[in-house]
């Protein structure tokens, strides 16, 4: 007579759910062991492998040549969860540029309704509040950037502050527990959707200057990609569970008002890593977007603000580093493109006939 009930289904789980591969074995709770040479597939039936159906309480406790345990002996810990990939479009991963590259904002990590300016140091949004962050977080340390609210218009609000990746984009900064922000509307401050009183609110043309301390001892915490194994035929993600952060002792974040600072808004929060974050909205009457322009040095409009027992925060864009000299070899190359310096090159054929030539189109960011 079959067995039925929970002892079944664990070692239907476990014994008969056996998978082969590089990546070893899987299943809803199965071990990840050692892999198997005998290639993909392999998914033996109970009737057809007896000797495969041992129950958990009689498993034997040998190790078999390659070091793996049967199945009986295994450790719960070991088992992982994982989930079927969707079939649906995934959003494109972000492609790390290689080498150097300044402080910007992201173009990937970042709601699909924001629009970022060509230099990436301005985005527009419209309607419902979303978020932006920029390419660049920090961990340690004491660090600071400055925005202004180039425009807002009759009904546009911001909301200004750190996030780190785990911080939902299309929410604004500070909707959730990763994230803390200054609000424009009564100066209020937000985190976990918790309005707090704080400072001076704030409007177009106001420069906000936003300030993190990090001691010493936090983890960055990244946002991993998730693994992707193949299990019954079918790609799967191991959803292993999260690192829990650890309260940061002497942590800060502090805002200032066109210089002026609000105060410490947030303390003793968790570790991480936090990036610069903003958010906009405004009423869907109103036609133009709201714009916000951001500096991360070095060179601000105002100082960063001060905090007793630290020292002058950093411009965030020095966590970049200084960008590499070029190389003699670069250097060659440049000279072969553009011989003598000039800052346009003479074509290499003289025009057949003279013709009139076209107004040079402005560029943007340049001056006038």
């Amino acid at each position: 007579m079959a067995d039925s009930g929970e002892g079944a289904r664990k070692r239907r789980l476990t014994e008969d759910d056996p998978v082969s591969g590089s990546n070893g074995n899987f299943s809803k709770r199965s071990k990840r062991g050692n892999s198997n040479p005998g290639g993909s597939g392999g998914h033996p039936n109970s009737s057809s492998n007896p000797n495969k159906k041992k129950s958990l309480d009689t498993a034997e406790t040998k190790v078999d040549s390659e070091g793996t345990k049967p199945r009986g002996e295994r450790n719960p810990d070991e088992y992982v969860r994982v989930i079927p990939v969707s079939r649906k479009p995934q959003p494109k991963p972000e492609v790390k540029q290689q080498g150097w590259h300044p402080v910007q904002l992201s173009k990937t990590d970042k709601a699909s309704q924001m629009e970022v300016s060509e230099e990436r140091m301005s985005v527009t949004s419209r309607k419902g509040y979303r978020m932006v962050r920029a390419t660049h977080g920090c961990h340690e340390g004491c660090w600071h950037f400055e925005a202004k609210m180039e425009h807002l218009g009759e009904t546009g609000h911001c909301r200004l502050g750190w996030a780190t990746q785990r911080g939902e984009v299309q929410a604004p900064v500070g909707f959730d527990k990763y994230g803390f922000s200054y609000r424009d509307i009564g100066g209020t401050k937000q985190h976990r959707a918790l309005r707090e009183e704080y400072g001076e609110s704030f409007a177009e043309g106001d420069v906000i200057g936003c300030t993190i301390i990090l001691p010493e001892g936090g983890r960055p915490l990244e946002k991993k990609p998730k693994e992707i194994v193949r299990w019954r035929g079918i790609l799967h993600y191991v959803d292993e569970p999260d690192p829990e952060p650890n309260t940061l002792p002497g942590s800060r974040v502090v805002f200032s008002k066109n210089g002026v600072s609000q105060g410490i808004a947030y303390k003793d929060f968790f570790e991480g890593t936090y990036y610069p974050s903003a958010s906009l909205y405004t009423h869907p009457d109103q036609k133009e977007g709201a714009t916000i322009a951001f500096n991360f040095g070095p060179d601000f409009k105002y100082p960063p603000a001060e905090v007793e027992g630290w020292p002058k925060a950093e411009p965030l864009s020095s966590i970049a580093g200084s960008p590499p000299e070029e190389t003699p070899e670069q250097q060659e190359k440049v000279q072969e493109k553009n011989p003598g310096g000039a800052e346009h090159p003479p074509p290499l054929e003289p025009p057949a006939a003279a013709t009139t030539a076209a107004p040079r189109q402005e560029q943007p960011g340049e001056e006038k």
